[in-house]
């Protein structure tokens, strides 16, 4: 096994390197599998040389200007004529994406629109436009599944396929077989050419191979691209990035021209990918952002919320009665009956579970229900894929695609097409029945129905991407899902999206406190804050440098080596003043608590920490856990302290007798300071939004020192807490219980008061008028590397 994980090292790429040398000391507190204890294994991630090379192919391509393309002046003024299939124009943000995907000459584009921002609407304008320019036929769309593609084609009109099955005959198994093909009718054509018997016979000979290689060549022209065109990749987010750069570059070879359509922060693909969420993050996309699908407006809005993961969100979905919670039973009643009803009433509505099995127990409830009414043949059935049964007027899913099960209409059957069952079994175990999507009948064979077919009256998360209903009711349980999957499930229904969200039986949980039990709320917001979209490997190594050598990581591991540091010096004195009770104070729960007071309060005044550990360790016979007591000693001493100015982020020197330990704590201070260094040089050269809130809030000026020496604070704590929100300096207040982060921030909060003070005081004695923030411009992004 370690040969192996060896050599897959060996052919990989780092995205991360190791952050200290190898250590030459054996210190098991220093030292892990022959690394230093910040350098885990663990945590270093590869990927290959490939992919690498895959996304710089596809981001290059953005850059590439010399595609096909229309005249701007033209495509202006044929938008504005442009109506679509129900004769509305285009929105605004439409028409503005519609003219840009045409009128730029870049080799690949992008369009990143949420849910229900039209961008089908928009893609039926380009692919009109398109057409007019350079002719019938020469758009192409390429979808992640054959169920995507095929809506696609039938709703902008155009031929399309999958895209596995497209890489598969243009350049994969498919188009090899053609090829072997054609070169064994190519021999015999050329050998028979030479023979020196051309009789009626061999003339014939000659024709059927000439006609067999002109076939091979039309079937391999199907899959190819072809000058001009546009290819048209819906769903992109789901693409592999393998995928994508194999479709560029075919897509460069013919000169045609790439756009990629979706939403990141909906499905991701299988296999690596990120790339149209890489797109969308540097600025490299298009973007809709007006939501039309959904009836009521305030869910427009809500939906963008849920998107990123805003936690208020949950207000107003419950503020609108959008939210239900219970017990997981009383959630799959609540679900199911009110999806019922809707059906009953004559709407489009779709029932999303977290799980299969939650799907295959709705699926039975379903077909009971029909089959009490009336509705469901429950007499002669055929057995399917997911052990259940299926009769007349049941609705069924098919699970595969299957090239050969053709419909009346000649349409292939695909995976995620839903059939409602039309007649009886066959003798020989087939069944017919209508698509529910065009339609046709299609009979469907015996080996299909045992393999592929599904009950089809609730779904999961991952199959619902794609549908568009009346109104969506979605199940929901702790752990099951992530954001991107809940946003999803909220976002198929236009008249209303509802959440029926389980929440843990505490007769479920023996031996565990009811209160511990997380509620609804906190099981939604778990949800929300885990964001399951994929990032390329270029973001990914980009993510990790920058983490590296963050405050946040820096202060945490010069903390560890402190806190070593003080238990050695602890112990010293606990061993030089009464040795008898350094094993026992080792052993006590309190023993890093108490070391850990030890290490503030003798960094603020070590005479008084000293005179007090001392103190504490006479023997008394009431006295069972000596650490204890130093340790609440120690904490009312630090209380007495008068309290450090420092935000405490330089770093501090701190006494050892260990020379590694030493070594590396220069190395892990030195770090700090550097850090500081570069997030303030970074904060000055790029005027962050922040700082424009900052300036308003204290009225300094760029060349003041107190502004510069504010600016260099704020920036460090913004570092050290992982602060990432660009309109507050200080980001949202911190919990309670954070007591580290809380105390920093007051800090600040009193030197930004200060600052804003001394302008006030400065005025009033001057006279001059109180300055006025000045305006912010984006600048490039330059300075160091965070």
């Amino acid at each position: 096994m370690d040969a192996i994980a060896t050599s897959a090292e060996e052919q990989s790429v780092a995205l991360n390197e190791f952050r200290y040398s190898i250590p030459t000391t054996t210190s098991p507190d220093l030292v892990f599998n022959g690394r230093s204890v910040f350098d885990l294994a663990s945590a270093h991630l590869f990927t290959d040389v490939s992919t690498l090379a895959n996304e710089e192919a596809i981001m290059n391509a953005h850059t590439h200007d010399g595609s096909p393309h229309l005249d701007p002046t033209t495509v202006q003024d044929a938008l504005q004529q442009f109506l679509s299939t129900r004769g509305e124009p285009l929105q605004g943000e439409q028409c503005r994406t519609a003219e840009a995907v045409l009128a730029s000459g870049r080799r690949l584009d992008a369009v990143v629109g949420p849910a229900g921002t039209g961008k089908t609407t928009t893609m039926s304008a380009v692919k009109a436009l398109w057409e007019a320019q350079f002719g019938a036929g020469t758009v192409v769309g390429l979808a992640p599944a054959a169920a995507s593609a095929d809506v696609l084609g039938r709703e902008l009109g155009l031929d399309t396929d999958n895209v596995s099955k497209w890489l598969y005959e243009s350049t994969g198994p498919g188009a090899s077989i053609r090829a072997g093909k054609y070169a064994e009718a190519a021999e015999r054509y050329q050998a028979a050419c030479q023979s020196p018997r051309v009789n009626n016979e061999a003339r014939k000979a000659l024709e059927r191979l000439a006609q067999r290689m002109s076939t091979l060549t039309a079937a391999q022209a199907q899959w190819q691209f072809r000058p001009n065109q546009l290819v048209i990749i819906d769903e992109a987010s789901m693409v592999s990035t393998y995928q994508l750069a194999a479709l560029l570059d075919q897509a460069t070879g013919a000169g045609a021209k790439i756009l990629l359509v979706g939403d990141p922060a909906q499905l991701d693909s299988i296999d690596a990918g990120g790339v149209l969420g890489w797109l969308d993050r540097t600025g490299c996309a298009q973007r809709l952002s007006t939501v039309w699908r959904f009836t009521n407006a305030w869910e427009r809005t809500a939906s963008l919320k849920l998107r990123t993961g805003d936690i208020d969100v949950i207000t107003e979905y419950t503020a609108h009665e959008r939210i239900s919670s219970g017990t997981y039973d009383a959630m799959v009643d609540d679900a199911y009956n009110r999806w019922d009803a809707d059906i009953r009433t004559g709407k489009s509505s779709i029932l999303i579970a977290p799980d299969n099995d939650t799907v295959a127990m709705l699926n039975e409830r379903a077909q009971a229900d029909r089959v009490g009414s009336g509705a469901v043949d429950a007499e002669t059935t055929l057995d399917l894929s997911d052990g259940l049964h299926a009769g007349c007027g049941d609705t069924i899913l098919a699970r595969r695609n299957d090239r050969h099960l053709l419909d009346d209409t000649g349409d292939f059957i695909r995976n995620g097409t839903l059939i409602t069952i039309s007649g009886s079994p066959n003798p020989d175990g087939s069944i017919e029945g209508i698509r529910d999507d065009n339609g046709a009948r299609i009979l469907l064979s015996a080996s299909y129905l045992t393999e592929s077919v599904e009950l089809g009256y609730a779904t999961t998360a991952h199959r619902s991407q794609g549908i568009t209903v009346d109104t969506g009711h979605t199940l929901v349980s702790e752990g099951r899902l992530t954001r991107e999957l809940f946003y999803v499930s909220m976002t198929r229904g236009k008249a209303g999206n509802h959440a029926y969200i389980s929440e843990p039986d505490p007769r479920d949980h023996h031996g565990v406190a009811p209160s511990s039990l997380p509620d609804w709320r906190q099981i939604l917001g778990a949800i929300l804050s885990i964001e399951g979209a994929e990032h390329t490997a270029h973001e990914v190594r980009e993510e990790q440098r920058n983490q590296a050598n963050s405050l946040s990581r820096l202060l945490a591991e010069h903390d560890y080596l402190a806190q070593i540091a003080a238990s050695d010096d602890v112990t010293h004195l606990i061993n030089t003043h009464s040795p008898d009770l350094v094993a026992a104070m080792q052993a006590s729960p309190s023993w890093g608590a108490m070391v850990a007071a030890w290490r503030r309060t003798a960094t603020t005044n070590r005479t008084l920490a000293e005179q007090t550990l001392v103190g504490s360790l006479e023997p008394t016979a009431v006295v069972r856990d000596v650490a204890s007591v130093v340790h609440s000693r120690l904490q009312a001493l630090q209380q007495r302290l008068p309290a450090t100015s420092s935000l405490m982020f330089a770093p501090v020197s701190v006494p050892t007798a260990r020379e590694d330990l030493r070594k590396l704590l220069t190395d892990v201070q030195q770090r700090i300071t550097q850090r500081l260094s570069a997030v303030a040089i970074y904060a000055f050269a790029n005027e962050e939004p922040w700082m424009n809130q900052l300036r308003a809030q204290t009225g300094l000026q760029a060349n003041d020192e107190a502004w510069k020496s504010l600016v260099r604070e704020v920036a460090g704590f913004r570092d050290r807490w992982d602060i990432d929100n660009p309109a507050l300096p200080l980001g949202t207040p911190p919990s309670a219980t954070d007591w580290d982060h809380s105390g920093q921030r007051a800090r600040l909060e009193v030197l930004i008061t200060a600052a804003k003070g001394s302008i006030s005081t400065s005025t009033s004695s001057t006279g001059s008028p109180e300055p006025t923030p000045l305006p912010h411009s984006p600048s490039p992004v330059v300075g160091p590397s965070l």
